[in-house]
């Protein structure tokens, strides 16, 4: 009977240390703070421009036009935004583009695409908002007969 005892005992010992061992590894809280996992950046969302004719005046002849296509990147929000901006966006463009070409001095018949991408994007945040669309991308870039 002793040796039940002895061994019942044991059982219960172990029983317990384990339970509590688990416990602690296992369920108890740590004193460590988690760090939240960073959230991932949001999907791009492009948004097609229709075609823009871009003059480009030259000295003592009529004006070289070049025909654009373009895309904006963006987010869900901000295409949504955009589209219900649209036609003000494109009557600002074809208004800011004709009223000053998007050329350099030095080469005045040939179009920059640096700076007509910047123009895009300034008049895109200036009426949609700095969020709005992150940059502007030129997908076709056709000149005209002359």
């Amino acid at each position: 009977m002793n040796k039940m005892v002895l061994f019942g005992g044991l059982a219960v010992l172990l029983l317990a240390g384990g339970g509590g061992g688990a416990y602690f590894f296992l369920l108890a809280p740590k004193g460590e703070k988690v760090e939240e996992a960073p959230k991932p950046p949001p999907v791009p969302v492009f948004l097609a421009i229709e075609q823009i004719s871009v003059p480009l005046p030259r000295k003592d002849r009529p004006p070289r036009y070049y025909f654009v296509s373009m895309n904006l990147q963006t987010t869900e929000e901000g295409k949504a935004r955009l589209n219900a901006l649209m036609p003000k966006l494109r009557d600002a463009y074809l208004r800011e583009l004709n009223a000053n070409p998007a050329s350099r001095p030095e080469t005045p018949g040939e179009l920059d695409i640096e700076i007509l991408k910047q123009r895009i994007l300034a008049i895109t945040h200036q009426i949609a908002g700095p969020e709005s669309a992150s940059e502007a991308l030129i997908t076709r870039n056709v000149p005209g007969p002359n």
